[in-house]
């Protein structure tokens, strides 16, 4: 049988969305990357379970690789030490995220040019998944075991603190920082407050005078979705590599129009109509999900909300 396609500009048209025979074509949204924690080298793409027969991706550890010195200095015709792989592993799991929205003909008809049209009702659910995952990403983070207690809302000190953590585990290289915006803001006043060699270091100047969100090596990412416990915001600090991040792309089917949607993506867009009711179902299913691969990849900063 053959089978109709459409492309994304076709399938989006205002006028073919309201055709009561295309009312259940499915539209494919592809999430594009966003100057976000996701496009940094502290998330690692773990894999997509689509027909790996379970819903959790495993993956293996092989350690801190800057806690493996090479030998430089290994005599001729002598056995280097061993250093030994094991069989630790980490766990994603992948879960379903979902919205609906039910859009009425009234509120159809009065609201389509103002923002209530289905392809605007449609290509929020893109926001939405974006927003669920950070939402996911912050209650990750708070699982950190190894954490800085700040003795205020945040000050220098406590990077110092981290910088430490991270150095005694022997690594050295740049880190990123999910931080609520109160926490940052009060690092940035106890810089203004800072004397000597450190109150002018150029980053330390920038930082303080533009809020340029680099600060010793360490580049600041704000973000509101960093939870809180018993008062305190559970910020983190994070090196390559720290959270695990899996994807669930929905298989190949055939609608009931007999036209396929293509695969490939977490995240499915459907639209419903309800001829009976005079409602359009506007619907987002998305298929993901994080957590802390290495504890010694992240260093939780724990810093007053008030």
């Amino acid at each position: 049988m053959a089978m109709t396609s459409f492309t994304l500009a076709q399938i989006v048209a205002e006028g073919l969305l309201m055709d009561l025979a295309l009312a259940e074509k499915f539209v494919q949204i592809a999430l594009t990357d966003t100057m976000d924690l996701f496009a940094t080298n502290v998330i690692s793409y773990v894999g997509d379970a689509s027909g790996a027969g379970s819903n959790v991706l495993r993956s293996r550890l092989i350690g801190l690789g800057w806690n493996l010195p090479m030998e430089a200095t290994v005599a001729e015709t002598t056995t280097v030490t061993a250093s030994s792989v094991d069989g630790t592993y980490t766990d994603v799991t992948v879960a379903r995220r979902a919205l609906r929205l039910d859009e009425s003909g009234l509120a159809q008809i009065v609201g389509g040019r103002l923002g209530f049209d289905p392809v605007a009702l449609g290509q929020t659910m893109t926001d939405s998944f974006l927003a669920g995952r950070m939402g996911a990403f912050g209650v990750a983070i708070a699982a950190a075991t190894n954490n800085i207690t700040s003795a205020s809302m945040g000050d220098v000190d406590d990077l110092f603190d981290i910088i430490d953590e991270f150095a005694l585990n022997g690594y050295h290289g740049e880190l990123v920082g999910a931080l609520h915006p109160t926490t940052q803001a009060s690092i940035r006043d106890s810089l203004r407050g800072e004397v000597g060699p450190i109150a002018y270091r150029g980053d330390v100047q920038a930082f303080k005078a533009m809020g340029v969100e680099q600060i010793l090596g360490i580049t600041i990412m704000p973000t509101l979705n960093v939870t809180t416990n018993a008062g305190n915001f559970e910020n983190a600090v994070m090196a390559p590599g720290a959270i695990g991040y899996g994807i669930g792309s929905p298989n190949r089917i055939m609608t009931t129009q007999k036209t396929m949607k293509a695969a490939g993506m977490p995240m499915v867009i459907d639209f419903e109509k309800d001829a009976s009711s005079d409602n359009l179902k506007i619907i987002g299913n998305g298929y993901d999900g994080q957590s802390i691969r290495e504890q010694a990849r992240i260093v939780g900063l724990l810093a007053s909300t008030t």
